[in-house]
C-alpha cells in the first residue's frame, strides 16, 4: 500500500507580546504594490520578475511550456528569498514552502540566527510580506547549532521551471500545486506534490542536481 506523504507547510505563529506585524511590499512587473502598513519598499531588478514585459519571444514560449507544468505566481522564489534576507540579514534560511491557502499562494519562509527563530509569510501575488513569529531558540539549539544542522544550502539551486518539470516527468503528467524546501543531513531537497486529475504524488528531487530521490502516490 502507498504511504501518502505530506508536503510540509509551515503553520502560522504566534506573534510576541507587545510586537506588531511589519509588512513590506515586493516590486513585480517593476511597479511596487505596497500596503498602507509598508514603512520600507524593497526594490529588485525587474529582469528577475516572471511576469517582465520584457520578455523575448523565446522567453515568452519557455514561460508558457513552464505553465503546463506549474502553478505559475507573480512573485519569484528569488525575490521572496531576498525579501526575508531583506527582513532578517543576518539568519540563515532552515525551511521554503509555497503552498495556496483559501485560493492564494504564500512564501512561508523560517530562520534562524544564534539566539532565535524567525518566520514570514509573503503573498506570491502582491508581494506583500508579513513578521509572522520571531521566539527564542532553546538553550541547546543556540550559538550556531541550529543554523549549522538545519541551514538550507541555497546555492546552485536549480529553478523552480526545471524541478517542476522533473516532478511532473515523473509522475508522466499533471501539474506542480506545491513546494517544500527542505533539507536532511547535509541534502537539500524539494518536495513537490503532482496533481492530475483525481491523482497526486508527492516526489523528492535534489535541489542542486535534479536527482529524484523519492516518489510516492498519495493514498
Amino acid at each position: 500500500m502507498n504511504k501518502k506523504i505530506i508536503v510540509a507547510t509551515v503553520g502560522l505563529g504566534v506573534l510576541l507580546a507587545g510586537c506588531t506585524s511589519n509588512n513590506k511590499s515586493l516590486e513585480t512587473n517593476g511597479q511596487s504594490k505596497a500596503s498602507t502598513e509598508v514603512s520600507q519598499t524593497i526594490t529588485f531588478d525587474s529582469s528577475t520578475s516572471e511576469s517582465s514585459n520584457t520578455k523575448s519571444t523565446a522567453s515568452s514560449n519557455t514561460t508558457t511550456n513552464a505553465a503546463k507544468n506549474q502553478v505559475q505566481v507573480k512573485v519569484s522564489l528569488e525575490e521572496a528569498v531576498k525579501a526575508y534576507q531583506e527582513a532578517y540579514p543576518n539568519t540563515a534560511i532552515t525551511s521554503l514552502d509555497l503552498d495556496p491557502s483559501f485560493g492564494t499562494y504564500y512564501y512561508e519562509i523560517k530562520g534562524v540566527d544564534d539566539s532565535k527563530e524567525y518566520e514570514v509569510k509573503i503573498n506570491a501575488e502582491t508581494g506583500e510580506l508579513k513578521k509572522e513569529r520571531e521566539e527564542t531558540l532553546d538553550r541547546e539549539d543556540q550559538n550556531g547549532v541550529e543554523k549549522a544542522n538545519e541551514a538550507l544550502d541555497l546555492n546552485n539551486l536549480k529553478s523552480m521551471d526545471d524541478i517542476s518539470k522533473i516532478a511532473v516527468d515523473s509522475f508522466g503528467e499533471g501539474q506542480a500545486i506545491e513546494w517544500s524546501l527542505e533539507r536532511e543531513l547535509s541534502t537539500t531537497y524539494w518536495e513537490v506534490k503532482v496533481q492530475s486529475g483525481n491523482q497526486e504524488m508527492s516526489v523528492k528531487i535534489n535541489a542542486q542536481t535534479g536527482d529524484v530521490l523519492e516518489k510516492e502516490l498519495d493514498d
